[in-house]
C-alpha cells in the first residue's frame, strides 16, 4: 500500500516538473507573437497557430500555440500555451502535442536572437505499442526586424502549414516538416 502511495506521489510530481515547460496562459504583456506556421492534423477540426515570441527588443523569448477547437475536436475547449525559451532550448524540450494522456510531439532546440537563426528538431510518437520515435529537423531565419519563418531543414522551403497525419499505433509523419511528407 505504502508503494502505490509513493509511486502517486512520484508519478504526480514528474507530471508537475514536465508541465512547469509549457504555461496555459494569455500572450505575456510586452510581447509580441509573430506567425510561423499553422498547424492541423488527421483525426479533428481544431487548428493551433505557432507563433514565436519577441520582447520589445526583437529578443525572442518562445513560442506561443493557440489552439482553436470545435465539437470534434480534442481537446474541447480552446487553449494556449506558452513555451519559455528556456524549456525549448532544454535536454528534452517542450511537449507540443500528447493524446489520451500519451505525450506524442516534443519540440527542442537552438533559437539565436543575434544571428537571426534557428535550429529545432520536432519528435514524435511513431508507434505508441513499440515506443518508437522519429524526428525531423526545422530551420528558423529571421526574415525582417520582427519577422520570421520556419524553413524546411532538407529542401529549404518555408513551412507555413504543418499537418501531424497519423495511423493507428501514432502518427505517421508530419507533412510540410519531414522529407517526402507534404500535405
Amino acid at each position: 500500500m505504502k508503494l502505490a502511495r509513493l509511486a502517486s506521489i512520484l508519478a504526480s510530481a514528474l507530471l508537475a516538473g514536465t508541465a512547469m515547460s509549457a504555461v496555459a496562459a494569455t500572450l505575456p504583456s510586452g510581447v509580441t507573437a509573430v506567425p510561423l506556421a499553422v498547424v492541423t492534423n488527421d483525426r479533428d477540426a481544431s487548428v493551433s497557430r505557432l507563433e514565436l515570441m519577441l520582447d520589445g527588443n526583437s529578443t525572442v523569448q518562445g513560442i506561443y500555440m493557440e489552439t482553436s477547437a470545435n465539437a470534434t475536436s480534442s481537446p474541447l475547449p480552446a487553449s494556449a500555451q506558452v513555451y519559455p525559451l528556456q524549456s525549448i532550448e532544454s535536454r528534452d524540450g517542450v511537449v507540443l502535442g500528447q493524446g489520451q494522456g500519451v505525450k506524442a510531439i516534443f519540440l527542442r532546440g537552438t533559437i539565436a536572437s543575434q544571428d537571426g537563426r534557428g535550429s529545432l528538431t520536432i519528435r514524435y510518437l511513431a508507434n505508441g505499442v513499440f515506443r518508437h520515435w522519429a524526428e525531423c529537423k526545422i530551420g528558423l531565419e529571421r526574415t525582417g526586424q520582427n519577422d520570421w519563418q520556419l524553413v524546411n531543414a532538407y529542401d529549404g522551403r518555408p513551412i507555413e502549414q504543418i499537418k501531424v497525419q497519423t495511423w493507428a499505433l501514432g502518427i505517421s509523419t508530419l507533412a510540410n516538416v519531414c522529407p517526402g511528407a507534404t500535405a
